[in-house]
């Protein structure tokens, strides 16, 4: 394999994935700082730069058009960087409070605007490769971007890909022989160009410019022909900086005047669509019209889109199966403009019987888990991924349905050769998915819960014992749902065994363990999901043992039953809690916390080096994910404690976003306005909300993951040990 795509890492960093950017930086990394290095010359300063790479990729990774060339992207994020570095001739660093706000504040409008002329040449090649980019096989496309797009030699571009330079000749050479085939022209214009506008204001939107990001944008209005990717930057800043009422009114009549002076191509109904998708309630705004238009053009992606969101403003589950069968039906593997969305069609059907069984009969529930398999496996044909990711979750839904464990078993044994080759165990590495070890685990853990299925009580059982995950990593490990699904099979499989004891042991961990605050969350956005849950059915297990153990001679109730396996219960927990809690409070960073000063709505100022003596925790996040629960928990519990400061530091969101959020909450403590994103940067931040945790001393010492929450800890743990450093 040339290279491993990152498509399904992208996938699960935009879904909230703590761990998958962590992958992508690791997997990059070393070839972006070595390309930096080269340009700059300056082996610190290409650290630096490194890290803004990875920062600006990760703040832009939801405009990434195609995943797939996520490569190439970020070593043209990487390029530009060392551009405009070489261009200031960065002076050296200082500390924050030895720099006054009138410097901070001295990157003019016009500064800015001169920097955007020196780039016209780039910008222009970079908006004639793009248009052209997909009329390529992603091999010859990939090389076609680092070479153009992001400016690297033939060399560079050869050890980055593990190949030979005469094979990235080679490729250019086709590519360019391709393009001239369909009589499209690549000759690189240097004369001046119209500024590119949605660069403009998506940079003045980056750095919390948001009134000179509005004012650029206002020339998408005047621009011949229409500028679609700035109306479509406008129209995001537009719905983030104003109320839903003045979004509104400003939005929609530039959607309608778009769609009344142009032709109704696919691009202009995608730019329409996608701006009144902008708007909260997203397609509750877009007219039934629009729509009409939208489906008179098949088999194009934003017709695949406007299937999907029919789906979501659909009330009736007969309506959203109707929608996703279309998309089943109207496309096939092959010719699918997104093959993520049509994989997603069939996991969202297979979600709806979950809901409602009488949806698909045995049979067609069959079909339907087989091309779901068959299309998840084109698509990590197509990302060039794990494959047993496939295998694993089409055995995990026939699980659920109790369908053809025949094919379960075949399954499996797929499963288990693919992981057998080289290239998918170069992939676990890799990726930090896993050892191949685990993963065998897993597959053979997936083999014991069909024995279970099929009441082979003592084969499950034996299975589950000998494959146990590791639960003891960390809270989250502990008490997330996989882990307590595992109790319960192992409760179930004592039962059949008619082992009371171990029965009574495995369904009490069901049970009786809390639910992580991320749960919680899953739960109320999608509570059909995950029920009936095995903590539920772990009393329906117990209750049953109960009457077992009685007729052996036990005469207490249930109720006093209940109330001794759950105090024995605690008893394990407490000890499982105990080994984590130890694990966790020794493992610190213990590296020096970087100051900064950050204002809050109503312009108090507020800086880290003045907290000098306390312990300070900073939640990082936005309005719609920062962990109120979880803060005000841990607010409460030491606000009486003068030597702990919380804080929680909004992430680049618009001053009327914060305001609405403190309108509806009040938090007792300081929320503060980082609309350029040093806090994120200074403590490399990849995905919110984090936590992050600053001894009296002033050294960074601990950073966990915002979900990984249970009734405030570990933030308590970690708190409590900090004030104990003498």
């Amino acid at each position: 394999m040339e290279r491993d795509d990152d498509v399904q890492l992208i996938r699960e960093i935009l879904s909230g994935d703590d761990e998958a950017f962590n992958a992508l930086v690791q997997k990059y990394e070393k070839s972006v700082h070595t390309l930096v290095w080269r340009k700059i010359g300056d082996f610190h300063y290409a650290e630096e730069i490194t890290q803004d790479a990875f920062l600006q990729a990760y703040e832009k990774l939801s405009t990434l058009k195609d995943p797939s060339q996520f490569a190439g992207w970020l070593y043209v994020i990487a390029n530009r960087l060392c551009i405009a570095w070489m261009r200031k001739q960065r002076p050296a660093m200082q500390p924050l409070d030895d720099t006054s706000l009138k410097a901070i504040d001295n990157l003019t409008y016009e500064r800015y605007i001169l920097e955007q002329r020196e780039l016209e040449a780039t910008e222009r090649r970079h908006e004639i490769v793009d248009g052209l980019l997909t009329k390529l096989p992603e091999s010859e496309r990939t090389v076609m971007t680092l070479y153009y797009l992001g400016e690297m030699t033939t060399k560079e571009i050869g050890d980055f890909l593990s190949v030979s330079v005469n094979t990235i000749v080679s490729r250019l050479h086709r590519a360019r022989k391709r393009l001239q085939e369909t009589g499209e022209s690549f000759q690189m214009s240097s004369n001046n160009q119209q500024q590119n506008l949605a660069t403009q204001i998506t940079n003045h939107h980056r750095s919390g410019e948001f009134d000179k990001a509005l004012e650029i944008s206002a020339r998408a209005l005047e621009s011949n022909p229409a500028d679609l990717e700035a109306y479509g930057s406008r129209w995001r800043l537009i719905a983030e900086m104003f109320p839903e009422g003045e979004a509104k009114k400003r939005i929609c009549p530039e959607i309608e005047y778009i769609l009344q002076t142009h032709s109704e191509t696919p691009e202009i109904l995608s730019t329409a669509y996608w701006g009144y998708m902008r708007l909260p309630n997203r397609t509750k705004n877009v007219p039934n019209s629009l729509f009409d238009k939208i489906l008179q053009h098949p088999r194009t992606e934003i017709y695949l889109a406007a299937l999907f969101g029919l789906v979501e403003r659909s009330e009736e589950t007969s309506q959203k199966w109707h929608y996703y069968q279309r998309v089943i039906g109207e496309f096939t593997v092959s010719d699918v403009p997104v093959l993520s969305w049509y994989l997603l069609a069939y996991e969202e059907m297979l979600r709806l019987v979950e809901q409602d069984r009488s949806l698909a009969s045995d049979d067609f529930l069959d079909e339907l888990i087989d091309g779901c398999l068959a299309a998840h496996l084109a698509y990590c044909k197509e990302t060039q991924q794990y494959f047993g990711w496939a295998y694993t979750v089409a055995v995990e839904w026939r699980l659920k349905f109790n369908v053809r464990l025949d094919k379960a078993y075949e399954i499996l044994e797929r499963a288990e050769i693919r992981l057998g080759e080289a290239e998918e165990q170069k992939w676990l590495v890799e990726h930090n998915k896993g050892s191949v070890e685990k993963e065998h685990k897993r597959i053979a853990r997936l083999r014991a819960e069909i024995y279970l299925r099929q009441e082979q009580w003592r084969e499950a059982y034996d299975g589950l014992v000998a494959n146990a995950p590791d639960y003891l990593e960390s809270l989250w490990a502990r008490f997330n749902e996989n882990t307590i699904n595992y109790f319960w099979m192992l409760g179930q499989s004592a039962e059949g065994m008619r082992e009371w004891e171990k029965a009574m042991r495995y369904y009490a961990d069901a049970h009786f363990a809390p639910t992580p605050h991320c749960e919680k969350v899953r739960r109320d956005h999608d509570p059909i999901h995950f029920a009936p849950t095995p903590r539920v059915e772990g009393r329906t297990g117990l209750e049953r043992v109960y009457h077992q153990i009685r007729r052996e001679g036990t005469t207490d109730t249930f109720e006093a039953f209940l109330k001794d396996t759950e105090a024995e219960y605690r008893i394990r927990e407490g000890a499982d809690c105990e080994r984590i809690r130890q694990k966790l409070i020794t493992n610190r960073l213990n590296q020096k916390a970087t100051d900064f000063q950050l204002e809050t709505l109503e312009g108090e100022v507020y800086t880290l080096s003045a907290m000098a003596g306390k312990v300070v925790l900073l939640e990082v996040g936005t309005s719609s994910n920062i962990m109120l629960p979880e803060v005000k928990i841990v607010y409460e519990r030491f606000s009486k404690i003068n030597d702990v400061v919380v804080w929680s530091i909004n992430d680049g969101e618009t001053p009327h976003q914060v305001q609405q959020f403190l309108d509806e909450h009040q938090p007792p403590w300081p929320v503060l306005l980082d609309p350029h994103r040093e806090v994120k940067k200074a403590y490399q931040i990849r995905v919110i909300p984090r936590f992050i945790l600053i001894d009296k001393a002033g050294n960074w010492q601990y950073s966990c993951a915002g979900l990984d929450s249970i009734n405030g800890q570990p933030l308590i743990w970690m708190i409590e040990a900090l004030l104990s450093d003498a």
